[in-house]
């Protein structure tokens, strides 16, 4: 007959070891989505995702050993995969109330405005809002948070506005004069000014929109501690230079300093 203290001995041996090896188990890898959207996110001449957010989630990827694949696709099929399946991150995410209980959020990435422009060519005069329904073809991409803005301005699908599968092409069929007006953040204002002067004309600011802030949005089910921990890193990554650097060869001294303030006043609130 086997010692009673030996075999007591033994399964508390087990419950420790396998309670340990429980513990040190790592989280299982998230799904990055993305969508293609310069200088932030978007394929290189050798097909790798890549850009200055890309670049930002992956050494917060390396901080907090979370490797994870990052894919690009469509706005509205990212964010349809993202509300339906577990395990995902999905970014550049603007937060708004309507989307709040659909995902858990780690950020900002961004804190811009927004604001309806036109070429002065067309515009001629800055148009009066009552009547730029009535006079222009206003046009964003499917699914973007802005919709409702443009809409309340009286643009609609049906008769006065377009809606487009990817960021960035709303502002070609305005540089072609296939559109009017688009909405344009201060993140991309500077690159559309540019494209502009190249054929001879420049940028009028029509209305302004709102205020917006992006997000890392995680589905539901990836557990609350790891969410804190992905947001304590991308703070620490506004505090320590690391955004900064990745950051200032595209973006305005502004919208850096907006993210490194947001980092601070953290600190100071805990």
């Amino acid at each position: 007959m086997k010692n009673p203290s030996s075999v007591l001995w033994f399964l508390s041996f087990l419950y420790i070891l396998f309670s340990s090896h429980s513990i040190a188990q790592p989280y299982p890898p998230l799904r990055f989505l993305t969508e293609h959207s310069p200088p932030g996110e978007y394929l290189n001449e050798e097909g790798v995702v890549t850009g200055v957010t890309v670049e930002l989630i992956r050494i917060l990827q390396q901080r907090l050993d979370e490797p994870g694949e990052i894919n690009i696709l469509p706005w509205g099929r990212a964010m349809k995969i993202a509300r339906q399946e577990k395990g995902l991150a999905l970014f550049e995410t603007v937060r708004t109330e309507e989307r709040e209980s659909w995902f858990k959020w780690v950020g900002p990435l961004q804190s811009y405005t927004v604001s309806l422009y036109g070429l002065k060519q067309r515009m001629i005069n800055k148009p009066d809002l009552k009547m730029a329904p009535q006079k222009y073809i206003a046009c964003t991409y499917r699914n973007s948070a802005i919709i409702d803005e443009i809409e309340s301005l009286g643009f609609h699908t049906d008769r006065n506005l377009i809606l487009t599968s990817k960021v960035g092409d709303c502002q070609k069929m305005v540089l072609l004069g296939r559109a009017d007006l688009t909405p344009i953040s201060d993140l991309g204002l500077d690159n559309f000014v540019s494209e502009a002067s190249k054929i001879g004309d420049e940028l009028v600011p029509v209305a302004f929109l709102t205020k917006r802030q992006r997000y890392l949005a995680f589905s539901l089910d990836v557990d609350s501690k790891r969410i804190n921990r992905w947001q304590s890193a991308l703070e620490q990554s506004y505090r320590d230079g690391t955004m900064r650097r990745l950051y200032q060869p595209v973006y305005s001294e502004s919208i850096i300093k907006r993210l490194e303030e947001i980092a601070k006043n953290n600190v100071k609130n805990l």
